[in-house]
């Protein structure tokens, strides 16, 4: 009998993965990275969960790594002026590097999670890739593209052909003691008060240094109380009455100054991907056509790849797009394959 490891969270996904895994003959041993803020009734949860399916828990202590790779990257983006995306950084290192590598020295054959994503095969050559699950409205194939590709021969994603309204129907169906209706946190360390009240207690202590609002012909127009507060295309909290309504549009980290202005200033055409990963390789990327998702709420936006050097990465849209944002993945597909990402630069107004 083949065993499997699954990263429990403590939410339905993870849960009923390790149930739908019981169902096909596996034996199931559950995992949980403990990054040091899980609370009393998180892991009463666990607890409850793993009885009703009877399977083991082991608890991985991840506290100082997580911090270091993960916490102090989100605080350090931020004080660059930049919007960091965690999960895309924990992912790799954290659940499917340490946390997968744990579950096969306790003897698992295989890792499974409860993404909503695929393991695919490679659409050139051999190998594997990851792909979009069913559910598109769910699916998290973009914070996976920075998984090693040498890792996902042994990684299962169950859910990747499901629906969520599907999964909590099953989950109701057989009584798993969670709430159907419950989704987990998009940012696991963060506090309910959200990034902000997480930045003023964790970050450094010039964070709240306030400066000049400007629009981009550099008139001063008021005052903001730190850059940490705003992100690309924000349209509101600024406090500047105008007849048209201003966007943020960057962040000048070096002055200190938060560059303001009109929707159209949003638009870019191109912008650059650096420390660009590849999941799959094409065996011509200069040329390319693929979508680009900038962020993870965002549609896929038709384009064309030009590659500068290796690991940087430019990308020419076919339609101009808004507030593509320093800091946050820009992950390629082909169809519905994960090509790779990297992380956005500048971006280049129309």
């Amino acid at each position: 009998m083949k065993t499997i490891a699954v990263a429990l969270s403590g939410g339905i996904d993870s849960a009923l993965t390790a149930y739908l895994l019981q169902k096909e003959g596996f034996q199931v041993l559950g995992l949980h990275a403990d990054f040091g803020f899980a609370s009393d009734s998180s892991r009463t949860g666990l607890e409850i969960i793993t009885s009703f399916l009877k399977i083991p828990l082991e608890v991985v202590l991840l506290k100082d790594i997580f911090r270091k790779a993960v916490v102090d990257y989100f605080i350090g983006e931020y004080t660059r002026g930049r919007t960091p995306n965690p999960c895309v950084v924990c992912n790799p290192l954290i659940k499917f590097d340490l946390l997968m590598e744990k579950g096969i020295s306790l003897g698992a054959d295989y890792f499974a999670t409860g993404h909503y994503a695929c393991v695919v095969p490679a659409p050139w050559g051999e190998g594997s890739t990851i792909g979009r699950g069913l559910d598109h409205a769910k699916e998290q194939s973009y914070f996976l593209h920075r998984v090693k590709n040498e890792n996902l021969n042994r990684i299962l994603f169950p859910l990747g052909a499901w629906t969520k309204e599907q999964v909590r129907a099953l989950a109701k169906e057989i009584g798993l003691p969670i709430d159907p209706q419950a989704e987990s946190q998009d940012i696991c360390f963060l506090p309910k008060g959200g990034y902000r009240e997480f930045l003023l207690r964790q970050g450094p202590p010039g964070l709240k240094k306030s400066g000049d609002i400007v629009d981009l012909q550099g008139r001063r127009l008021g005052t903001h109380q730190g850059l940490f507060a705003y992100t690309i295309g924000q349209r509101k909290g600024m406090g500047i009455a105008a007849a048209e309504p201003y966007y943020v549009i960057r962040m000048e980290t070096d002055t200190n100054r938060l560059v303001i202005g009109g929707k159209r200033d949003l638009i870019t055409q191109s912008c650059l991907l650096s420390d660009f990963y590849f999941l799959c390789r094409p065996p011509q990327i200069t040329g390319l056509e693929v979508k680009v998702q900038i962020r993870y709420r965002h549609r896929p936006a038709k384009a064309i790849l030009k590659q500068i050097e290796e690991g940087l990465i430019e990308v020419l849209f076919e339609s101009p797009q808004p507030a593509v944002t320093p800091g946050q993945a820009g992950v390629v597909y082909w169809g519905d394959y994960v090509v790779g990402g990297g992380w956005i630069e500048e971006a280049k107004a129309l």
